[in-house]
């Protein structure tokens, strides 16, 4: 057989879907509530809705309208793992994922983590995808046949033997995705799937989805922004930010009918300005010294591997905002740790303030340069939403938890809190926000500090328009008070209108767009 015949084979037989008419409804929820505690306000308040066997439906909703809930209900994992008190009927398949046995959930429908490292076990692609199907106590020959399958599914064919470690957010993301392709479940749950990766990865997955939609899967896709991948879903729900059920209909539809609604929802974006670039701010002039200067840059990780960085340069002025773009796995998170001191640099290819940052030791570099992490939840320390935006004032200024933080820098932080629309959650656990409510506070927790550059990467992964507009209001108060910002990102479109320098990576190598 050709090779392309192989591969097309390959691709078509991926899944192998049983018939799903002796069940009916492949998933049924008839007026579910969900609580994380008995006496708290419901995350979920009476959802009712069905899917038919092989139906393709996104579910949209605000940040916080408790659509990850939702997803980790169907798969079995609320409340058995996770607490909290569900009332009403959740019916998969005909079976109820909170009473079914394990392994029995797990052969049925498969979930698709917004977070992929909270999804990730293993330490080798390869191993993570055949994690599942070994842990089902399939044949070697079958668990061979459906790992191959994921991995060719996922693009990751010649990474199988790679560290997870090593790979991109990207690609640790369709690490996660084969992983439960692998399963080759009937019913498929994708929260925020695509959230990690770049235009092509994106692409990707929506073919993918096609193709799984004519084997007969039934998928299940959770977003909280109506973009093409969304909207590709023949049927549309969505969630308000209080968790009720309030439109279900044909995707076009309720797209021509219900703008406005979805617009207010935040899974819309509003009405763009004119964009515009070049620069922190319209009149800004720059320094004889850039705050950074990159100039020339090569970088490999070891001698004899090919260079991940070559030729790069560069210059960001004070009161700047920069976009960084690039396919995943083209270097983007390796240049800011090399910003950040956290890789050894090659000597005269990196300057902050005319110094070379070689000769800069990391605690001084982290003094002036802050960072916001790909996963908000690695830099939260403190049990509460306020107390998690002073930790960094608080520290800069060596008080003790007990003691009284200056009047100017708790109304900064009543002020940040209203901007991002966490005012009313700032007694709240860092750990419960939302996917984009996490993120919107691990960036003001750093903004917060007054570093003079802040890196932030991937910082609207998952994030719904709402969430991006209030993150993009909090970058450019940052500038206007002269920090400068340089963002990682897949997204740029959500800057539009902002004045940024565009900056796109390809293969190792740096131009301007």
């Amino acid at each position: 057989m050709k090779t392309g015949a192989k591969d097309k084979l390959l691709k078509e037989e991926l899944i192998t879907v049983e018939s799903e008419s002796a069940v009916g409804e492949a998933l049924r929820l008839e007026r579910v509530c969900y609580r994380y505690k008995a006496d708290s306000k419901p995350v979920l308040d009476e959802i009712t809705f069905s899917l038919e066997p092989g139906e393709w439906v996104t579910i949209a909703g605000p940040s916080g309208c408790g659509k990850s809930t939702l997803a980790r209900i169907l798969a079995g994992d609320l409340p058995r793992a996770g607490g909290g008190l569900r009332t009403g009927e959740v019916l998969v398949n005909g079976i109820d994922p909170a009473d079914a046995k394990i392994a029995e959930t797990a052969r049925t429908i498969g979930l698709v983590f917004q977070d992929p490292d909270a999804q990730l076990v293993l330490g080798r692609v390869e191993d993570e995808v055949a994690f599942g199907p070994e842990n089902l106590c399939l044949p070697p020959e079958v668990i061979r046949r459906q790992v191959a399958a994921a991995l060719e599914a996922a693009g990751l064919e010649e990474r199988r033997r790679d560290s997870i470690a090593e790979l991109s957010g990207g690609g640790r993301q369709r690490t996660a995705i084969a992983s439960v392709l692998a399963l080759e479940t009937p019913i498929l749950v994708l929260d925020e799937a695509a959230s990690n990766l770049d235009a092509a990865g994106r692409r990707r997955l929506q073919e993918l989805l096609q193709r799984l939609h004519r084997q007969g899967r039934t998928l299940l896709v959770v977003t909280g922004r109506l973009d093409e991948l969304a909207l590709a879903a023949p049927r549309l729900i969505v969630l308000d930010e209080d968790g009720h059920l309030v439109q279900d209909g044909p995707s076009g539809a309720l797209l021509r009918e219900e703008r406005p609604l979805l617009r207010q929802l935040g899974l819309l974006p509003a009405e763009q300005r004119v964009r515009a670039t070049g620069g922190g701010s319209p009149n800004s002039v720059p320094p004889a010294v850039p705050l950074l200067e990159i100039s020339g840059l090569t970088f490999q990780y070891g001698r004899n591997t090919p260079a991940v960085l070559e030729d790069v340069s560069l210059k960001l002025q004070p009161g700047e905002w920069h976009l960084l773009t690039g396919d995943n796995g083209s270097g983007k998170t390796t240049l800011s740790r090399l910003l950040l001191g956290l890789l050894p640099l090659p000597a005269g290819s990196i300057f902050w303030q005319g110094r070379d940052i070689a000769g800069i030791s990391l605690y001084e570099l982290a003094e002036e340069i802050g960072y916001v992490f790909q996963q908000p939840e690695l830099q939260f320390v403190t049990a509460n939403v306020m107390e998690e935006l002073l930790y960094g004032p608080r520290c800069q200024l060596r008080l003790r938890a007990k003691d009284d933080l200056p009047e100017q820098v708790m109304q900064q932080a009543e002020e940040v809190l209203q901007l991002l629309g966490l005012h009313l959650e700032q007694d709240a656990s860092p750990y419960l926000l939302s996917g984009g409510k996490k993120r919107l506070l691990s960036a003001a927790s750093v903004f917060m500090t007054g570093k003079k550059l802040i890196i932030l990467d991937e910082p609207t992964a998952g994030a719904d328009y709402l969430g991006a507009g209030r993150l993009s209001a909090l970058c450019r108060r940052a500038v206007q008070e002269g920090a400068s910002i340089l963002m990682i990102t897949h997204e740029p479109e959500f800057f539009a209108g902002e004045y940024t320098v565009r900056w796109h990576l390809d293969n190792g190598r740096l131009k301007r767009t």
